[in-house]
C-alpha cells in the first residue's frame, strides 16, 4: 500500500506575451520576472528555500511549496500587480505576468514532476480562456497581472478567510477546459469584473478564391492541370498557357 504524499502549494508564473520582444531582451526579460517574484515572495513570506520540484518553463517556472504558503502565494499577486504598473512606468519592454495557483498532495522529486497536479498547475496556467482575457482587455487597459486559481485553492484559502489582501469577492469564476482538465476555476484581474468585458469579435470569413479554369473544361488546381483534352493523364505542371493566342 502506498503511502499517500504531503498536500503542498502548487504555483506556476509566466511572461505574457514574452517571445514578441526582441531578442535580445528575451534573457532581462525573464531575470527582471524571476527578481519581480522573488520580492514578491520575500514581500508577503513565502520561503523561496523550501520551493521544491522546481521545472522552468523557458519564461517562468512551475514549482511546489509548503502547504502553509498557500495564502502568502495567493497575495504575492497583488504586490506584483502594484509593483509592475510602477515598473512599467519607468522601463520597457513592459512585463506582464500570469499566476496559476493550485493545491494537492505530491511526491517531492528530483528534477521535473510529472504527477498529475502539477500537470492540472500547468493546464491552468496555460488556458486558453486565460489568454483570451489578456486579448480582450488589450484596447481597454493595460495588463499587470492575471492570476487563476484553482477551486481546491480557492476554496482552502480564499473562501476560508486565510489571505490578507485578496479575497472572495475579488475573484471570478471562469470555466477553464484544457486538453484533459476542466474545472470552475477563479480569476483575478486587478479592477476587471470579467462579466463586464465584451466578447472578442471575430474576424469576417474570407470567400474562397475562385478556381481558375481554361478553356475545354480544363481546370488549374494547385498549381497543375487536370480536365480533359490531353493525352495520357490528365495532370501535371503548366509550363506555359497558349490558350487565346499564337504560338511563337
Amino acid at each position: 500500500m502506498s503511502e499517500m504524499p504531503t498536500t503542498r502549494a502548487l504555483f506556476g508564473f509566466d511572461v505574457i506575451g514574452s517571445s514578441s520582444n526582441d531578442d535580445d531582451q528575451l534573457d532581462d526579460v525573464r531575470q527582471a520576472a524571476d527578481e519581480l517574484v522573488a520580492e514578491a515572495f520575500d514581500h508577503t513570506g513565502v520561503d523561496a528555500g523550501a520551493r521544491v520540484n522546481y521545472s522552468g518553463t523557458g519564461d517562468g517556472y512551475l514549482a511546489a511549496f509548503p502547504e502553509s504558503s498557500l495564502p502568502a502565494l495567493i497575495d504575492a499577486a497583488h504586490f506584483l500587480h502594484g509593483r509592475l504598473y510602477m515598473r512599467n512606468r519607468r522601463s520597457l519592454p513592459a512585463i506582464r505576468l500570469r499566476l496559476a495557483v493550485h493545491t494537492a498532495p505530491i511526491h517531492v522529486v528530483d528534477g521535473d514532476s510529472f504527477q498529475r497536479p502539477m500537470i492540472e498547475l500547468a493546464r491552468l496556467l496555460d488556458a486558453a480562456a486565460v489568454k483570451d482575457i489578456v486579448r480582450r482587455l488589450a484596447d481597454r487597459r493595460p495588463v499587470t497581472v492575471v492570476t487563476v486559481l484553482s477551486a481546491q485553492a480557492f476554496r482552502s484559502a480564499v473562501q476560508a478567510g486565510h489571505t490578507s489582501r485578496l479575497v472572495k469577492h475579488d475573484f471570478s469564476p471562469l470555466v477553464i477546459a484544457n486538453k484533459e482538465f476542466e474545472e470552475t476555476s477563479w480569476v483575478w484581474v486587478p479592477g476587471v469584473v470579467l462579466d463586464s468585458l465584451p466578447p472578442l469579435t471575430p474576424p469576417d470569413p474570407q470567400p474562397e478564391p475562385a478556381e481558375p479554369t481554361l478553356a475545354g473544361g480544363t481546370q488549374v488546381i494547385n498549381g497543375g492541370v487536370q480536365g480533359t483534352g490531353f493525352i495520357g493523364t490528365n495532370s501535371g505542371p503548366i509550363v506555359n498557357n497558349y490558350v487565346g493566342r499564337k504560338r511563337p
